[in-house]
């Protein structure tokens, strides 16, 4: 059974975690959950996308907006073959599922389930030259989990409203909800919420036609933009590299590294600011340049565009799922201490 993602996501919902730079990630309260998991078949063929739904309850109802992310890889060995992140509905329920184009006939694979951000739980799935679908798996499952305040707020005057009521609130107008082209462009759909939100949209395919690439994501784009998410391989792009391309299209790019002063700073100025997350908590290691230049890669990093807070949390458009999100400060700066704080402002 595989280990090295699973202890390391459990360990998050248990103790406070440590960032890279030894920043602590300050987590927000748990919650006791049931889950149950229905996978079509635990025996698919290669090639297939499982589909499979996630129940999340918390004293007898339906967890609506927990994140639930199923993550697929070789057993015993940690890379991940395929991972996909849904949000459940009014009922609790999230419908996604696993693919396994990357397995071959007879692969002996592991499937995580978490929920916000925590693993609950997992099973074998062995690849066979079977079907997509059949003698369907429920999993039982339990465990205590972070408490997000995670909601999908609907519009942009939903957040305000919400906002006013929680006070000390600013919003920047004209952000959407938008979901990425392709699996792993993530920050480049952000660019095009930002500079949207500023007039003028640079699609995703513009600003990736003006980033380098480069096996240092301070440097340029990382890996295959449709390789699966999750994998530090295959992976993106950090904030300095996309500053010259944003030139490009006149505007100005500030990376920083900071803490909700200075994202609060950014906003006040007007500014969408894309954050990069941890979303299964600190799961980074080292790797260096051939000149020995060190940096970090995480496995579950993601990027949002915050574009408004208030004084219990901050409002995200979230490429990924293409929703408007709500995160307490407790649960986004745990999220955020993983990849030290990293932000891009966007302005004129």
């Amino acid at each position: 059974m595989r280990r090295a993602l699973t202890v390391a996501v459990a360990a998050l919902a248990a103790a406070i975690a440590t960032g890279p730079l030894g920043a602590p990630a300050v987590l927000a309260e748990s919650q006791s959950i049931d889950a149950w998991v229905e996978i079509a078949t635990p025996q698919p063929g290669a090639g297939c996308f499982v589909d499979t739904s996630v129940e999340v309850r918390s004293s007898g109802g339906g967890v609506e907006g927990a994140e639930v992310v199923l993550a697929l890889s070789v057993d015993g060995g940690g890379e991940v073959l395929s991972s996909e992140r849904a949000l459940t509905d009014e009922r609790g329920i999230a419908y996604l599922g696993f693919d396994t184009s990357a397995a071959s006939d007879g692969d002996k694979t592991w499937l995580d389930i978490l929920v916000n951000g925590s693993y609950i739980g997992g099973r074998t799935i062995w690849v066979t030259d079977g079907a997509c679908d059949g003698a369907s798996s429920l999993l039982d499952l339990s465990g205590d989990v972070p408490t997000i305040a995670d909601t999908v707020v609907e519009t942009d005057t939903e957040a305000e409203t919400q906002a006013a009521a929680n006070g000390g609130e600013v919003i920047i107008p004209g952000v959407v909800a938008y979901q990425q082209q392709r699996p792993l462009s993530c920050e480049y759909a952000a660019v095009a919420i930002a500079t949207g939100a500023l007039g003028q949209w640079v699609s995703e395919y513009d600003i990736e036609a003006v980033t380098p690439l480069d096996a240092n994501p301070h440097w340029g784009y990382r890996g295959n933009i449709l390789g699966e998410w999750g994998n530090t391989t295959d992976y993106g792009v950090y904030a300095d590299a996309l500053v010259p391309g944003l030139a490009q299209f006149g505007f100005t790019g500030n990376s920083f590294y900071g803490g909700p002063a200075d994202l609060k700073a950014s906003i006040d100025a007007g500014s969408p600011t894309i954050v990069w997350l941890g979303l299964w908590g600190d799961q980074s290691h080292d790797e260096y340049t051939a000149d020995g230049t060190r940096y970090q890669v995480t496995a579950g990093m993601h990027v949002m565009v915050a574009y408004g807070y208030d004084n219990d949390g901050v409002y995200l458009s979230d490429p990924g799922t293409g929703s408007l999100r709500y995160y307490d400060w407790a649960t986004f700066e745990g999220m955020w201490n993983v990849m030290d704080g990293m932000a891009l402002s966007i302005s004129w």
